[in-house]
């Protein structure tokens, strides 16, 4: 039996773990490979092995035969073996073999496993193996995990979501890291770039047809259009001929990352657990971290010559598999599919209002960072191409983590207090940052990072909670694009208060005052919605949730 198992699986599985056939009789070990897929076709799958000796008292024995409640919600199958209930696996079995003397057992435990992770799956391959190695009896999660189970649905969703959040950051940040080159190559000055700036953002006015559209036909179409015509787009401006053109390729850049930023925040918050939606916004803010981070660490190439710039928009190119992989891997929101129609969005003007407000008092003050933090580095402190590259990733890598615990401490302690510390300490050492100078800037620049990325979670989840799902996709472009508005208004403002006053620093203390504000509206009038369904905050949303 034994041998037979093993050569018809050895072109189909990674083992992981010593052999222990030498301490234990073989027969009946190795269950059948066949799982079932939610398809409802069972075949051998591609499948990770992992094997593991213990040696237990009576309790212990008693403690690794009760089903997981961990990383692997399991079912107990009977003869010592389980399977899965809830987790993130394709393909998930735990099987049990005992050799026991009074009091004391030799156990050995394995697991046969396919994880349902596309895109990142080899980045989990170690956390998940220490995971299973390492049972938690109380029941939580390991720290990389969502405090709540994902499922094999939600685990597929969610990991396409943020492959595509990659691109999306990218479409963010390449223009914001290359348009100081870009503007020496056309010859316009400082407060033409502001203008500049301003004018791409507002274009961010136009996904919100694309939301409309979103609304009546999915996410998932709208995602995959609004990926290829960012790519697209991105490829032309890095061919624009004129400062002109190079601008109206930035306006189609905008609109179509806006118009993935939103909906992915939607279908994100729709598909993930209740207790789990602030979480997720910030990985899926690490993941367009990264995807901004390969604009800075190819940021050197734009300094080689006066036209190189360019070469930084091409790198698009290399991310059209994903439209094709989401495409194929990437079904329809299950709250769209079931969701209640017939809904307007003028009905929620208050909701929106609120939160566009908040969304635009903060880009006031968050735009004119992405903009102009280069410019303050490279003309207020001779920074180089390859200086600003090296400060931006030693400073705004580790702020990831920050991002990550803001996520964990919104879910489980509530979205005011995040949003409270983010703006008081966390924009306030920005604002130190851009009246300080020397070795200064470092510390002062990571530790701004790491306390306000907590704003991108703590208050993203509100772009789904405050609104069904009919509207859901609209309210949060035109929040966003509210934001974006505000964000224009701010680069014009610190580009003129910059050539009136000679720095930065007066310019970014002004316009603190706007997130102050919003602090103090978010604490005074927004609710605590951690841990409940979007269809208890949204009663019109009566329909039952198809599982």
């Amino acid at each position: 039996m034994l041998p037979s198992v093993l050569v018809h699986c050895s072109s189909l599985r990674q083992y992981e773990g010593p052999h222990l056939e030498a301490h234990f009789p073989t027969q009946g070990i190795y269950p059948s490979l066949q799982y079932v897929h939610p398809s409802g076709e069972g075949h051998i799958t591609p499948v990770t092995h992992l094997e593991i000796t213990h040696q237990f008292d009576d309790d212990g024995l008693r403690r690794v035969r009760l089903p997981r409640t961990d990383l692997v919600q399991e079912k107990n199958l009977g003869n010592n073996q389980f399977s899965l209930i809830d987790g993130p696996f394709k393909a998930y079995k735990r099987t049990l073999t005992i050799t026991s003397e009074p009091n004391k057992h030799l156990v050995t435990e394995r697991f046969d496993y396919e994880l349902s992770i596309p895109w990142f799956g080899f980045l989990f391959r170690w956390p998940v193996r220490h995971a299973l190695r390492n049972r938690r009896d109380d029941g939580s999660a390991p720290f990389w995990a969502p405090p709540d189970h994902l499922g094999q649905r939600a685990t597929t969703i969610f990991s396409t979501l943020c492959a595509i959040a990659l691109l999306s950051g990218f479409l963010s940040n390449a223009p914001a890291e290359t348009h100081t080159y870009a503007a020496d190559e056309f010859r316009v000055n400082q407060l033409s770039q502001g203008f500049l700036g301003a004018l791409i953002r507002v274009g961010t006015l136009l996904a919100i047809g694309f939301a409309v559209l979103a609304d009546r036909h999915g996410r998932r179409r709208i995602l995959a259009w609004a990926m290829a015509f960012g790519i697209a787009s991105s490829c032309a401006a890095a061919l624009a001929p004129s400062i002109e053109i190079f601008a109206v390729c930035l306006v189609v850049v905008r609109t179509c990352n806006a118009t993935l930023g939103a909906i992915i925040v939607v279908f994100a918050l729709e598909e993930l657990p209740a207790g789990s939606r602030a979480w997720g916004l910030s990985v899926l803010g690490l993941s367009a971290a990264l995807g901004a981070g390969f604009v800075v660490w190819a940021q050197p190439v734009a300094g080689i010559a006066e036209w190189t710039w360019r070469l930084i928009f091409l790198i698009p190119v290399f991310m059209i598999p994903l439209i094709v992989g989401t495409i194929r891997r990437l079904p329809e929101s299950r709250r769209f599919i079931n969701h209640v129609t017939g809904l307007k969005l003028s009905n929620y003007w208050r909701p929106l209002a609120l939160l566009g407000g908040t969304y635009f008092l903060l880009g006031l003050f968050l735009s004119p960072i992405d903009w102009f933090r280069n410019e303050y580095l490279r003309d207020e402190h001779s920074f180089s191409a390859l200086d600003v590259s090296l400060f931006v990733v030693t400073t705004a890598t580790p702020g990831g983590i920050g991002l990550y615990v803001a996520g964990r401490v919104a879910d489980l302690r509530g979205r005011r207090i995040v949003v409270g510390v983010a703006t008081v300490l966390g924009l306030g050492f920005t604002t130190i940052f851009f009246n300080s100078s020397g070795v200064l800037l470092w510390p002062l620049a990571l530790a701004a990072i790491m306390l306000a990325s907590g704003l991108l979670p703590a208050i993203g989840v509100y772009r789904a909670e405050m609104f069904p799902t009919a509207v859901r996709a609209r309210a949060a472009t035109i929040v966003g694009a509210i934001g974006v508005v505000g964000g224009s208004i701010g680069i014009v403002a610190a580009g003129w208060m910059r050539l009136r006053w000679g720095s930065f620093g007066p310019a970014m203390t002004v316009l603190w005052v706007g997130p102050l504000i919003a602090a103090l509206i978010v604490w005074k009038r927004f609710y605590e919605g951690t841990r409940q369904e979007l269809e208890t905050l949204n009663p019109e949303d009566i329909e039952p949730l198809g599982c």
